[in-house]
């Protein structure tokens, strides 16, 4: 995250433990094999979330 933030390429507000929740809660809800379309939605959303926008 530290990484990503100092390039501008990662939103630099966004806490570490908070992207990894995000990532927990994705397996826990399509983390079945046949669930591979949602979990891959799930991870657009949480990747979208963290883009930096110039303000």
């Amino acid at each position: 995250m530290a990484t990503g933030a100092a390039a501008g390429t990662v939103r630099a507000d966004v806490a570490p433990a908070d992207v990894l929740a995000g990532l927990s809660g994705v397996s826990l809800v399509a983390g079945e094999p046949d669930q591979r379309a949602q979990a891959g939605r799930l991870l657009d959303l949480l990747m979208d979330g963290l883009r930096h926008r110039p303000a």
